[in-house]
């Protein structure tokens, strides 16, 4: 039984690995699942306040990358023999500005591996400057070091989202240490880190989650997220299946108790399920989308401001 678990996870203080693995075990469908999303969303309630948050991002490139993940509509594989299709600073910025008008309260900026560093910052510059000065503005890109994370912040960027993913260095050809390293650097640039275990799918190991679930305990993360692995047509794991809805909100439960994020918890892809299992962010997108082969994700996959907005609400979150 997890009554246990429950209880000290209740209480505020920090579950074990061996906890998080064994709330993991859970059989979907049985009283301990519902009880163990209906913990995660208590606590997600009271830390959260019953806010709901809409964050957004704008992918500003599909092009060849070069860090080739297997499960990436914008991998050098999924993509060969396709032209590049970046969007103009202009384009961004004025994506940006409507963004920042519609409600959201974070706004990410992505780009693959590819895109020039020195560029990317010009981005951010004239970004910032269209808004909110609250408006946290949070870059989601390739590696780097100490001075470019100095230059990010004088772009005006306030985060980053930066992660080790599930089978890095196997799924994906980036190096684990330089994954890793990048997140001390953001730490030690007093940048805001954004972490996600991700992206998950049906042959990832319990052990394999909770590691990217304690991970986080080296760093002061705020936001907290889960995602599922899309099945992108034309990717190498696009035949491998996905995840279930209800093993999703599981994941997302177990994640909220375990990480305890003090800011927001987020889902993808998002749905009611996970929105009563601890989750109560969401992410409006546009332009291009890994877990999308449209250039334009708003016309295929990608939410927007006002069908986030709609969902927290079906589930009786305040936006």
């Amino acid at each position: 039984m997890i009554e246990d678990i429950l209880a000290k996870a209740g209480s505020g203080a920090l579950l074990e690995r061996q906890d998080a693995l064994r709330l993991l075990e859970v059989a979907t469908g049985s009283a301990e699942y519902y009880a163990l999303l209906g913990a995660a969303n208590a606590y997600a309630r009271t830390a959260f306040r019953g806010r709901g948050v809409i964050f957004a991002q704008i992918g500003i490139d599909a092009q060849a990358c070069g860090v080739n993940c297997k499960f990436c509509s914008l991998a050098a594989d999924a993509r060969r023999g396709q032209p590049a299709c970046i969007k103009t600073l202009e384009e961004t910025v004025e994506l940006a500005r409507e963004l920042a008008a519609s409600g959201i309260e974070d706004l990410f900026l992505m780009t693959t591996a590819e895109f020039p560093q020195e560029k990317f910052l010009a981005y951010g510059r004239a970004v910032r400057a269209v808004l909110p000065p609250q408006m946290r503005l949070v870059a989601n890109v390739g590696d780097f070091g100490p001075a470019y994370a100095a230059a990010l912040k004088e772009a005006g960027f306030t985060g980053v989202y930066h992660i080790h993913r599930l089978r890095e260095g196997t799924d994906t050809n980036a190096r684990p240490q330089a994954r890793i390293r990048t997140m001390d650097v953001v730490r030690g640039a007093g940048l805001e880190l954004y972490y996600c275990v991700e992206p998950i799918g049906p042959e990832h190991t319990h052990q394999e989650l909770v590691d990217e679930m304690l991970r986080i305990r080296d760093y002061p993360v705020g936001v907290m997220a889960v995602m599922k692995r899309i099945a992108v047509p034309g990717t190498p794991l696009g035949s491998q299946g996905e995840i279930s809805a209800a093993q999703l909100a599981k994941i997302c439960a177990v994640t909220t108790l375990t990480a305890r994020p003090p800011r927001a918890m987020c889902v993808h892809e998002p749905d009611e399920l996970c929105l009563m299992a601890g989750a109560n962010q969401i992410y409006a997108e546009c332009g291009v989308n890994p877990r999308d082969n449209s250039l334009e994700t708003r016309l295929n996959r990608g939410f927007s401001t006002e069908q986030a907005r709609a969902l927290l609400q079906k589930t009786e979150w305040e936006v």
